[in-house]
């Protein structure tokens, strides 16, 4: 069987990377220079923008504000997203193992910006969950409209605008990862054959 499973949100918890990054910058920066930490966390908070802006670009604009060096910077940020294997949810990882044994293909199917392939192979990268897929495919266009097989394959995403385009796509099943923290999670799907989880470990591979 085939699966194709979304990264952000889905097995990998972008908002606490996130989180972790704006923190790691606003620390160096503090550390260089007589800023009040929390002021310039919130400075960072208010101007960044996780769906569209590149956090090395951001890092670097963030420390040119505040006249300190963006290397340094830079190479902590690094450092957070190149050992992100904690920001994995654990029941993803279990899941992935699951499929692996039971000798499934995996693809990451993961929609970015222009602008931010090579954070989002870094992050992939430092999840540690590379050696689960077959292959990994990073669009910048909408999820259903690519030249894959749909009617072959279970797509598994929490996004539920992908969620709908995917599901008119015919494929064999299309499962919404519904985690409690998300934002997109309040968002209440019409279509009810949708199946929705919390949790990874809820997902019965005899029944899909």
């Amino acid at each position: 069987m085939n699966y194709y499973i979304d990264f952000d949100n889905t097995l990998y918890e972008t908002a606490k990377l996130t989180k972790l990054l704006l923190e790691t910058i606003s620390k160096e920066i503090c550390n260089y220079v007589e800023e009040d930490f929390c002021h310039v966390l919130n400075y960072a908070k208010e101007n960044f923008n996780s769906t569209t802006d590149n956090i090395f670009s951001f890092s670097e604009s963030m420390s040119k504000k505040y006249n300190v060096n963006p290397q340094i910077v830079l190479q902590s940020v690094n450092k957070v997203i190149d050992n992100g294997k904690d920001i994995v949810f654990e029941d993803a990882k279990r899941f992935l193992e699951r499929l692996k044994d039971n000798g499934d293909k995996c693809f990451i199917l993961t929609f970015l910006s222009n602008n931010n392939q090579e954070y989002q192979m870094k992050k992939i990268l430092g999840s540690g969950l590379a050696k689960y897929f077959d292959g990994i495919i990073l669009t910048t266009q909408y999820k259903f409209l690519l030249d894959i097989k749909y009617e072959n394959g279970i797509f598994i995403d929490d996004d539920p605008r992908d969620l709908n385009g995917l599901f008119e796509q015919n494929p064999i099943k299309v499962i919404r990862i519904r985690k409690p923290n998300n934002k997109r999670s309040k968002i209440e799907l019409e279509n009810k054959e949708i199946e929705e989880y919390e949790c990874f470990d809820d997902i019965k591979l005899s029944e899909v």
